[in-house]
């Protein structure tokens, strides 16, 4: 007796899912079932800008400026407010100013040429730092400081050589703290008094540096130190530290776009500008508020290939433009991919099959030609919700970096979406069709 067969053929399909008018072919054997591959199924991404980031009491802040062909000129800098530090006079005891200094710790975050030096000027900030509970500071926010810097300094960025940098500032400035202190007046009483006695420093850099660095921010970094001698029977060097006040900290970013691919770049969900208007690219930065809008406009195409059709496993490959990281750019080590709907109101994340963990992209880097590395997503769930949606009730994915990064980094990425091209953005799905006999 003749056996029954379910016959598997797997192939590669050239039009799968591209145009809803393409000929998608026939049937090559009479089968019930088939699995098929195809990796050609278009992939539109877009280019989306949101003007506003809230940076306010980020662990990272940066500073320097940098202009680029691609992003255009940045400018960064860094305000924050100080937390008092706790110093109690003692009878009989006297003390010394010895020196006053600002303590910096590399972030290892940078963009730009490591091995240029960089200039920063340090401006008392004019004004203490308020706002109500409901506000907050973002990269755009701007603050008053004085017409003239206390001081400024020259630093090496190399932020792989030299992780902590200790800057001196002027000694009639810390001379002045030291003094108030042990006269007990009252601005050293509580942190509002404090924060009207010293308002924060802003650190701005010079407009001809060409790096942009990243440093922590912390206890003990960006922050002040005095140190000074406490006399009595004996002399004991001791210090305090004024640590930045986060409540009340946060980074600037000056970007202008003029004469880059993407200044025309506008605010807003509807402004989303397609890779093909930009030599089929879409970028992603943090910190300037640029990420990417990813369609699978054709899926519905796969349903034609039989009665029913059922999505078996799907996988987003993104390839970075070669050579346009690692020199003085950083890619980030983490994407994100969010599920929206067709407002671009964000409804979900894409996680891993679990359900409970979120995809970081499974970064692979290839760093001999920089040719081979890509980011990827299983993407699977999100194709078999969507598989014979359309309209305002196909859901779209919005890809953008760990909160993080996007925050507080200059972390960057270029994708390339041509068609037909080696090394670009590429979905692969294995699905299965059913046909009636």
């Amino acid at each position: 007796m003749r056996k029954s067969i379910i016959l598997i053929l797997i192939i590669g399909i050239t039009y799968s899912c591209q145009d809803e008018n393409s000929s998608l072919g026939k049937s090559l054997v009479n089968s019930s079932f088939r699995n098929i591959i195809t990796d050609t199924c278009t992939v539109s991404m877009s280019t989306l800008y949101v003007d506003s980031i809230e940076t306010l009491g980020d662990s990272i802040c940066q500073i320097g400026h940098y202009e680029d062909s691609i992003w255009g000129k940045i400018t960064s800098s860094y305000y924050t407010e100080y937390s008092l530090a706790s110093f109690n006079t003692e009878e009989d005891h006297s003390y010394k100013f010895d020196s006053i200094t600002l303590k910096l710790v590399h972030s290892g975050n940078y963009w730009g040429d490591t091995l240029t030096q960089q200039r920063i000027y340090v401006y008392p900030i004019k004004y203490a730092i308020s706002f109500s509970n409901d506000e907050t500071m973002y990269n755009t926010s701007k603050i008053q400081t004085s017409n003239t810097p206390l001081f400024s300094f020259l630093f090496s960025p190399r932020p792989g050589r030299k992780k902590e940098l200790e800057i001196r500032m002027p000694d009639s400035f810390g001379q002045k703290i030291l003094d108030d202190i042990i006269s007990e007046k009252e601005a050293f009483d509580s942190q509002d008094k404090f924060k009207a006695y010293f308002h924060g420093l802003a650190f701005v850099p010079e407009n001809s540096d060409k790096c942009i660095t990243g440093f922590q921010v912390n206890d003990t970094s960006m922050a002040i130190k005095l140190y000074y001698e406490d006399i009595y029977s004996q002399k004991v060097e001791k210090k305090l530290t004024f640590s930045p006040n986060m409540d009340y900290a946060y980074t600037r970013v000056d970007h202008d776009r003029t004469n880059t691919p993407i200044a025309a770049l506008k605010s807003g969900n509807v402004n989303a500008v397609p890779s093909s208007k930009l030599n089929y690219r879409a970028y992603l930065q943090g910190l300037t508020g640029i990420y990417d809008q990813i369609e699978i406009p054709y899926l519905n195409n796969l349903m034609k290939y039989g009665d029913i059709t059922s999505i078996e496993s799907a996988t987003l490959y993104l390839y970075p433009l070669a050579n346009s990281y690692n020199k003085i750019s950083q890619l980030p080590s983490e994407l994100r991919l969010y599920v929206a709907n067709d407002d671009n109101v964000l409804e979900d994340q894409i996680y891993e099959s679990s359900g409970t963990t979120v995809q970081n992209g499974n970064l692979v880097t290839d760093k001999t030609f920089s040719r081979d590395t890509y980011y990827s997503f299983d993407i699977t769930s999100f194709l078999q919700s969507n598989l014979g949606t359309m309209g305002m009730y196909r859901k779209k994915l919005l890809l953008n970096m760990t909160d993080n990064d996007f925050k507080s980094t200059f972390k960057q990425v270029i994708f390339t979406n041509q068609k037909n091209e080696d090394r670009q953005v590429k979905l692969e799905v294995r699905f299965k069709v059913y046909t009636e006999q």
